[in-house]
This record gives C-alpha cells, structure tokens and sequence, in this order.
C-alpha cells in the first residue's frame, strides 16, 4: 500500500472535541490557536509517524489489523471504564473498528488505501501505549488519543457517510433474509 500525508483543517476541532470527551472543562487561557499547536504537535510527532509507519506495515496482514481492533475495543471498554468517555467518543471509535473489520472481511471494500491508512494508523496510535503523551498519565494521556480518534473520524466523514449508508442497508438485507 502507498505511504500517503494525512493532514486536514479539522485539527483545532478535534481537539476541542478531545476536552470535550473526556469532560474536562475547558480552561479560559487555551484558545483554538493553542488547540491547533497541540493537535499539530501529535500529528507532527515521531511517535505518530512510527503509528503511520506500523499501520502499512499491518496494512497488509489480516490478522494483525484483526488483533489491532481486538485492542482498540479493549481500551475502548477499559477507558470507557475508568475515565468518564462520552458517548460520542465511543460512538466515533466504535464506526472505524467496524469500517476497518467489515473492510477486511471483504464486506465492504468501498474505502480508498490513503482512509484505510489513516484509520489504522489513528487505531494503532490509539492502543500504542507509547504514545505523545502516555496514557498512564490521568486524564492527559488519554486526550492525544482522542484527538487523534476525532481528528481520523472528521477528515473521513464522506467515506464514514458513505459506510454507516452501506452498513444500515446491509442490516437491512440480511433481516430480510430471515
């Protein structure tokens, strides 16, 4: 699979989005400018790259990408747990497990090679315990995670569109079987 940049203008947003999901509240100093530096700072990070540079690799193993989902539900459960995570951010999580797994099992094989890198390598950055800001670290270590989550999720939303439409009617189908 092609290596490819993944950048889009939706960084300020999803760190907004990250307080917001790990219900924090917003402190009046951090501006969206300073938002934006932070989220930059991730994506601009070794750490991240590495993640990009794992998620090609696994790319092309089935039963890497099933192990790396099988971990992102685990920390989603186990964060879901311990931190107070809304739902919206498990809700945004739990459709990219689902897009990448239905992707592998060649259900749905609509998504371009530069999303299906981007959400492995969100998903790889999200269960890497090394990441930016480690996740042992409370409440903090959790935030770079989301917003790198919320920031895949945002830059994808036609693609996620388009796979929720699929999805919905597949559902569909298959009670029609029955």
């Amino acid at each position: 699979m092609a290596t490819t940049k993944t950048t889009t203008n939706s960084k300020a947003g999803a760190q907004t989005e990250a307080k917001s999901f790990t219900q924090q509240p917003a402190s009046k100093e951090q501006d969206s400018q300073t938002d934006n530096s932070k989220l930059t700072a991730v994506l601009e990070s070794k750490v991240f790259a590495l993640a990009m540079s794992i998620a090609e690799k696994i790319s092309y193993s089935k039963s890497k990408i099933f192990r790396l989902l099988q971990h992102a539900f685990e920390k989603l459960k186990e964060e879901s747990n311990r931190n107070n995570i809304q739902r919206e951010f498990k809700h945004k999580t739990a459709v990219l497990i689902r897009m990448i797994k239905a992707y592998y099992n060649g259900l749905y094989t609509k998504i371009p090679t530069s999303a299906l890198l981007r959400v492995v390598g969100g998903l790889v950055y999200f269960v890497w315990v090394l990441d930016f800001i480690p996740d042992f670290i409370p409440i903090l270590g959790l935030a770079d995670d989301i917003a790198v989550i919320v920031w895949v999720y945002n830059g994808l939303k036609e693609e996620i569109e388009e796979f929720e439409n699929w999805e919905s009617v597949s559902s569909i189908n298959i009670d029609d079987n029955q």
